[in-house]
């Protein structure tokens, strides 16, 4: 459930609702209708079918642009072929010798292939070669000597959220390493291979990771080469201590079933030991990494010039993370950099050593807002820091040290919007480098001499200019023009808004979307979309008009997305608001911005429906449960109905362990309201989620059960965290018309 990964909501609608309390802001007009013009059941599945079509020109060259290693073109796979783009005139050319490459592989493989067989790549060593795959087989190809080497690779394992894990080459091009069995192992281009470690089981993994790392802390590697590709640092996983969950598969006459190990908030954690192994001598050393063992060990990093392996240590509160550095000779470990925070530590910081291998990046929340600070690599010794801004800076996006600048992105406005900056190496020189409100995305050049900015708002659409490295526009890429068709439906924009927070001391953001057919003589119902949690963001300055908010909207409902105490953007202090007790504030707000919506004439707060995926499943339970009145109508898929259920490095980061917060866990938990429920409640959950398992449900189950409560439930065989039946995003429509009753015209 780590924040920026939370595609579990899946087919989210994204809503919320509105209010400004002094003065209510000009209402949309009622649209004529027209026999010509689509409106109602027609319009949603035009839009759900057509919208992204319907944006025109506004797609194309932008955030997604790739670049040439020489940052003055980008590529694309075109007409069986890849073509170079000249960033400046636009001018299309081949981007390889088509012929010679195939000549080198026909030769190789024995074949006799006319064209590219694959449409996709990777450059190696700096832009001098290409790796690709095709026939079971890796090639490298040189560029310039068309020389290529090709092997057989091993077979990929699938893990957390479906990430494969195959070989990975070394830095030098000579070997490739990769897991097997839960062991280390090492193979040369002529296939002679090696094992790097012995005794790997499910319970003791080397080189491979559990699930909650990758899911919680965005460790997915669990080894890497060293600058020189002479050894390789790796960690191993103990899950011995480790509760294992019962995953059942059971769509066969004979069940089948696996065991996850998952640990949950105040149980057992994996043990986690870091390593490094000569890869000539097979000589392993463990570091020295403390006693201990009951800490998170993550972000493995060389330093440039390899001398070194740092990593972090963070402490079981998560308040606290250490950055240590080890030699690889001895394990021997140095302590670098300590920081705190009051509540919690976030764990997307950033970690830069600079080419000088003397200084490094941090990024820190220590000062409430995410600020860029420059070290002393050998001291730990803090030299400046480079921004002060309050934005706060999102992550180091780039820095160009030969002009001593660093590029990043922030955010403004509540939140709701994203810039790009640049600040110079010595402190001075803080830019904003984009100009108009809204959200921007720039794309950096190899040598940052030139950026495509991609950018929206509430009322443009999305559109793409390429700029030189000074913020000078050089063109247009792609005009972010809406095509005829779509300002042909008539549309209404969605409305921005800022209403205040259930205690009154802060303006929160909303954005309302309203049926092209409104009327405000009717009476509407109100649908809430959430995801919800620490560290989420619903309301973004961006383009609206297609989403599948509006398309909701144009079915009869009034559709709403908002913000709440405890979303990103604002600064960390702000964020803290939700600390100890998930759950609480957030529904605090929704039910005070709910309540001050029946002001508007045209609102009907007797049929209000929630719905979300995920945490956001857990907050529409939540709302069912915990106020009844005002909540008539939810649709919860996979939710969290207890949070002694979910797994401890994201529970305890928020809410410490049970025994810590007992309060906390009790007000928190979908199960304490049960005996409240009064409205329509439709629960869907994947029989063999690993991420938020079925127990939630069951056991919410049990309680509504036991009083005697009435609901709808849905299971779907064999689907995990992400419910990839057609049949779910349908019912949630169905549950919401029958239920809520439309205003159909």
């Amino acid at each position: 459930m780590r924040r920026n990964s939370r595609s579990a909501a899946l087919f989210s609608l994204m809503l919320a609702v509105l209010f400004v309390a002094q003065a209510l802001p000009q209402q949309p007009q009622p649209q004529q209708q027209q026999s010509q013009r689509i409106i109602g059941k027609a319009l949603y599945e035009k839009l759900q079918r057509e919208g992204r079509r319907m944006m025109g020109g506004s797609g194309g060259f932008g955030g997604g642009i790739a670049w040439t290693p020489d940052g003055k073109g980008s590529y694309a796979f075109e007409d069986g072929t890849f073509k170079r783009t000249d960033i400046l005139t636009g001018e299309k050319t081949p981007l390889f010798d088509d012929a010679k490459l195939l000549a080198a592989v026909n030769t190789a493989m024995g074949r006799q292939e006319a064209k590219l067989f694959f449409n996709r790549f990777q450059y190696l060593d700096d832009g001098k070669k290409i790796t690709f795959q095709g026939f079971n087989k890796v090639f490298i190809y040189d560029l310039a000597s068309s020389k290529l080497l090709s092997y057989d690779p091993e077979r990929s394992i699938t893990g957390v959220r479906g990430r494969a894990y195959g070989d990975v080459l070394s830095p030098n091009l000579k070997y490739r390493t990769f897991t097997r069995d839960y062991d280390l192992y090492i193979k040369d281009m002529d296939g002679n291979e090696t094992a790097l470690t012995t005794g790997g089981t499910e319970d003791l993994r080397n080189g491979y990771p559990d699930w909650v790392y990758p899911e919680e802390l965005a460790q997915y590697e669990a080894f890497w080469w060293s600058p020189d590709s002479t050894k390789i640092a790796f960690m191993q996983f103990d899950e011995s201590p480790v509760a294992k969950y019962p995953i059942v598969h059971d769509i066969s006459p004979m069940p089948r079933f696996e065991l996850q190990g998952y640990p949950v908030p105040g149980a057992n954690n994996p043990i986690v030991r870091l390593f490094i192994v000569d890869v000539t001598t097979k000589k392993i050393v463990r570091l020295e990494t403390g006693d201990d063992l009951d800490v998170y060990l993550y972000r493995g990093k060389w330093t440039n010039d390899g001398r070194e392996f740092t990593y972090h240590r963070l402490n079981r509160l998560q308040n606290k993370v250490e950055l240590f550095a080890a030699d690889p000779a001895t394990g021997k470990t140095r302590l670098f950099l300590t920081d705190t925070d009051p509540c919690y530590i976030d764990e997307s910081t950033d970690l830069i050593f600079l080419k000088d291998n003397q200084r490094f990046l941090w990024t820190s929340e220590r000062s409430g807002w995410r600020e860029i600070y420059l070290y002393d690599l050998a001291t730990g010794k803090l030299l400046k820091q480079l921004t002060s801004a309050k934005l706060p800076a999102q992550s180091i996006q780039g820095v160009d040290e030969a002009r001593g600048i660093i590029y990043f992105p922030g955010s403004e406005a509540n939140g709701t919007e994203s810039h790009a900056y640049k600040v110079k190496l010595d402190g001075t020189g803080f830019t904003r480098m984009t100009k108009e409100p809204g959200s921007h995305r720039i794309n950096l050049s190899p040598t940052f001499d030139y950026y495509t900015d991609s950018f929206s708002s509430y009322d443009q659409p999305s559109k793409s200019t390429l700029c030189q490295a000074d913020g000078k526009v050089l063109r247009v890429l792609s005009p972010g023009t809406p095509s005829q068709e779509l300002l042909d439906l008539k549309l209404i924009k969605p409305e921005h808004f800022l209403f205040k927070s259930a205690d009154g001391q802060y303006d929160l953001d909303g954005l309302l979307y309203f049926p092209a057919h409104f009327d405000p003589a009717d009476k509407y119902p109100l649908i809430l979309s959430i995801y919800g949690g620490p560290g989420s963001k619903g309301v973004t300055n961006s383009y609206k008009m297609v989403d599948g908010s509006q398309a909701l909207a144009q079915l009869g409902f009034l559709v709403a997305v908002c913000d709440y105490r405890g979303v990103s953007g604002r600064g960390k202090a702000f964020q803290n608001l939700h600390y100890m007790k998930l759950g609480q504030v957030e529904l605090e707000d929704h039910v005070a911005f709910v309540k001050a919506l029946g002001q508007r004439p045209y609102v009907d707060t007797t049929r209000v429906g929630i719905t979300g995926h995920s945490y956001g499943g857990y907050f529409t339970c939540l709302a069912l449960l915990k106020a009844p009145d005002v909540f008539q109508v939810g649709v919860a898929g996979a939710p969290v109905t207890d949070w002694r259920n979910y797994d401890s490095i994201y529970t305890e980061r928020y809410m410490r362990r049970p025994q810590d917060n007992l309060d906390g866990y009790e007000k928190g938990s979908c199960l304490t309201y049960a005996k409240a429920l009064k409205g329509k409640l439709f629960i869907h959950h994947g029989s063999v989620d690993d991420n938020v398992h079925p127990t939630n449900t069951i056991q919410l189950v049990q309680a509504l059960l036991k009083e005697n409560k009435t609901f709808d439930l849905m299971i779907y065989p064999e689907q995990q965290h992400g419910i990839g039946f057609p049949r779910y995003p349908a019912s949630r429509v169905e549950y919401f018309i029958e239920h809520l009753k439309p205003v159909v015209k």
